[in-house]
Formats: structure tokens, sequence, C-alpha cells
């Protein structure tokens, strides 16, 4: 590992590999401050502009953006209410009541010290972990592929949202798109309808700037614009002192394990990790009736479980190709681009490029410090820009970024029909992420499904025959059985 980590080392300790790490951190900080504009529309949009770099600038600027904007959404959480990312809910609860009290400052640096902690943290477990669990994931085959994708739809399906049975059917047409195209073994047309561009498939990227970034900007157009004069943040504010950081301590690193363990499982992602820190932190505090009332352990107990997810995420992405979240959703589509196809294979294959970007990752923690510090002190202002400058200017990347994928314009058809069913998605309550996530996951789906049948004859028992699938199977139908029995129960509760 230590050979493989220096190569890697080597490999991005260039100008432009920094560079891009740098700028794309940079404009995530700048972007997750604004309200409205979320990580996952930020990475959607510019993603295709990352297409025609080499992967070890294209990717570092997307995980710097990935990185930037999920701390920085805890800015406006802070100075006015409002979370720049779904991931700084939690953070609100207390950050602004603390702003409120005029300690803005202090809540400012308690979110941007637990962030850089868990971030760092939850960096080593990813770099440590993930190499020997491809070794493991080669002896899978088809069989458990085929389990290992079922299971990861429907957790995802059980968890992004109220409904189970909404999260299916989203998961379902996900599928259903993710086949539009060729049959892979009889190469007959399959959805196209006639239309001659559907031959090659639905394109990623249009859809995913649709279904995100184009969604939320209709969904963001509706809304009234708030005004909310920001809060304190200024240099005479008092700050956070070293004994006070030395108490927060036990709640980061519980709350850092709480976010690498969700960040980990396939839809369990930053937005939950937050609420469920939050919860923990305020069980386990000596001083529980402080929470929501100006709870520096709040701050931090959400801040580190929601920044610990950014690395844990890419466990299941980079070990086996399931994306742990929508954004990295995005960024699987990113690095197929790239010609990188994510799963067991991806360490021997591109060992140099993928240690590269876990040294990018720790290099981006420690500019998160030097810019968070900066943050902190100049993005007071940019917190209240109206939504009528920026949602046109994000407009505009949509249609750019969607053509610039494949230079056709039909690709911006995809972009708008992604975005009305966003849209529409949106209004009925059906979770956006098993759409994606069933698109994605399709193909292979099918390819492991007729592999499997294949091997076993035509024979079901082929999966649980095999040990390992066997395995897979009993943990699914006991997932499964707990997302219906949660479901069960909050009918019966009335939640």
């Amino acid at each position: 590992m230590i050979e493989n980590f220096l190569q890697g080392l080597a490999a991005m300790a260039n100008f432009a590999s920094i560079s891009a790490a740098l700028l794309g951190l940079i404009a995530g900080i700048v972007i997750g401050a604004l309200p409205g504009l979320t990580a996952t529309m930020t990475i959607a949009v510019l993603a295709p502009f990352t297409f025609f770099m080499p992967a070890l600038t294209g990717l570092p600027f997307l995980l710097g953006v990935y990185k930037g904007a999920i701390y920085a959404g805890s800015i406006p959480a802070i100075l006015i209410n409002t979370p720049g990312t779904a991931a700084a809910a939690a953070t609100t609860l207390d950050g602004y009541v603390l702003a409120r009290k005029g300690q803005a400052r202090k809540a400012l640096l308690a979110s941007l010290y637990s962030s850089v902690i868990g971030d760092m943290l939850a960096t080593i477990v990813l770099i440590a972990i993930t190499a020997p669990l491809a070794a493991i994931a080669i002896m899978f085959t088809s069989p458990e592929f085929t389990i290992l994708f079922v299971f990861a739809l429907t957790m995802i399906a059980g968890v992004s949202g109220r409904s189970l049975p909404k999260g299916l059917i989203a998961a379902t047409l996900g599928a259903w798109v993710g086949c539009i195209g060729l049959d892979p073994m009889s190469g007959n047309q399959r959805l196209t309808f006639g239309f001659a561009e559907l031959t090659g498939g639905i394109a990623l990227v249009p859809v995913l700037i649709g279904m995100f970034a184009l969604s939320e900007i209709l969904i963001q157009s509706e809304k009234s614009i708030v005004k909310s004069v920001a809060a304190g943040g200024d240099a005479a504010e008092p700050g956070l002192s070293w004994q006070e950081l030395k108490s927060l301590m036990p709640t980061i690193f519980r709350s850092t394990g709480i976010g690498i363990f969700l960040g980990a499982l396939p839809g369990l992602g930053a937005e939950i990790a937050c609420w469920i820190a939050y919860a923990s932190a305020k069980r386990r505090s000596k001083k529980p009736e402080q929470f929501g009332k100006g709870s520096l352990e709040g701050v931090a107990a959400a801040e580190a479980g929601n920044n610990a997810t950014v690395p844990a995420t890419l466990i299941p992405m980079l070990v086996f190709g399931i994306p742990g979240d929508t954004v990295t959703a995005v960024l699987l589509g990113a690095f197929m681009a790239q010609g990188l196809l994510a799963g067991p294979l991806l360490f021997q294959q591109h060992g140099d490029i993928i240690y590269g970007l876990f040294c990018v990752l720790l290099l981006t923690n420690v500019m998160l410090l030097v810019f968070g510090i900066w943050a902190i002190r100049y993005l007071r202002k940019i917190v209240r820009l109206p939504q009528s400058i920026l949602l046109p200017c994000v407009a505009v990347l949509c249609f750019a970024g969607s053509y610039a994928v494949n230079s056709d314009f039909f690709d911006v058809i995809v972009m708008l029909a992604g975005g009305a069913t966003g849209y529409l998605m949106r209004k009925v309550e059906m979770p956006i992420p098993p759409f994606v996530i069933g698109l994605l996951l399709a193909p292979r789906l099918e390819n492991a499904v007729r592999q499997s049948l294949l091997f076993g004859d035509g024979s079901l028992s082929i999966f649980v025959t095999r040990p390992i699938s066997a395995i897979l199977l009993a943990i699914f139908v006991v997932s499964f059985a707990f997302l219906i029995w949660r479901g069960y129960r909050a009918r019966r509760l009335g939640v």
C-alpha cells in the first residue's frame, strides 16, 4: 500500500492537479455558501467541462468542489438560518441561535474545525480499507454482483424518501430508462421509438444535469426570496478557544464514526448523517437541554457527521461501482468519461490514479482549513446574493454543460426532459436518487443477471448455492424486511 501511495503522490504532484483541486475547493466553498445551490447540482453542471481534461486534473477539481460545497453549506445555515446544502440542515438548529447571540464566529469556527477533523479521519479510513475490500470484491462473480446491485437499489429506494413504494417506483423507472438503446446480446433496438439518437442509450450527464440542476432551478423559482440580515461574523466577535475545541473532541470523533458508517452504505449520504449524528450527540451529551438553544456540540456533531461522509461515499463507488449518494452518482459518470470503470479491478488497472486522488483528498483537507478561515471572514455578504441573479447563471451553465458532453443538441433535449421529470418527481414527493442509481446500475445489473443464469443453466439456485451470494441474499432479505417493517410502523404512528 505504501508503494502505491507513493506512486499516487508522484502522479498528482504537479501544478495542474494541485491547482485544479484548489480551484475546485474554492468554487465549492463559494457555491456551497449560496442557499439553493447544492453540491449535486454544482458537480452535475461542472462535470462535463472536466471530460476534456486528464483524469488527475478533472477529477481533483470535482472532488474539491464536493468537499468545499458540503462544508460551506454551514455558513448560510449559521448566518441566515438557511442551509446552503441539505447536509447542513441540522446545523441551523444551534448555529443560527449562536449567531443571534453574537457568537457567529465561534459557531463558524466550530463548524470548520469539526468538518476538517471529520473529513481527515474519514479519508484515512478510505485509504486504509478500499484496497483490502477490492481484494475481497475480486472474488465476486455475477451472482454476487446481481444481489449486490439489487440490494443497493432497494436500500436507496427505502431510505431516500418517506415512502418505500415511491422509492421502488422511482428505481424501476430509472432502470427502465437505463435499458433504452441496443440489446447488448442480440443488438435489437429497445424503447427507441424510432429515434436513431436513442440507439446508443440515454446520455447520463445531461439527465443528471436536468434532474438535479434544472429541476432545482424550477423549484427555487417558485419560492419567494426571503430576505434576512446576516448575523455577525466579524473578527471582533469571540472565537473558539482551545479548551472549547478540546471539549468538543468526543462529539466530533463519535459523529465522524457515524458519518463514515452511513456514508459507506449506499443511499445514506450527508443529508441523513447530519441528523443522526446530531441526535446521537444530544442523547450522549451532559447538557442535552442546550441543544436547539445554541449548543456548540450540536454544530460540531452535525458538521463532523456530514463531512465524514464525503470520503466514505467513495468506498462503495470505487470498490463495487455502486454510488454511495447522488453526488457520487455524478462522480461515477465523470470516472466513466475518463475511461475509469469503477469496481474491484480499478485498483489493479489504475492504482496510480486512485492513490493520486487519495492524496488529493488529504491535500484538499489541509486547504479546507486555510480557505475555510478565509470564507468565514469574507463570505458574509455573498450569502445574501439574490436568486434572481444566481438562477439564470446556473441555467446557462446547464445548457452549456449538457451540450458540451457530445456537442449534440439532442443532449440538450435530454437535459430538458430530465429537468421536467425531476420537477414532477419533486412535486409528487418521489425521490430522485433511486431513479438515478437505477439508471446507472441497470445495464450492469442486466449483464450480471444474464451471466448468472448462463452459469446456472437457467436455474435461480445459483444465487443460494454459492456461499458468498447466499450470505448477501440473506442480508438483503433481512434488510428489505426491516424497510417494510419501518414503513408499517411509521404509518401506524402517523409520521
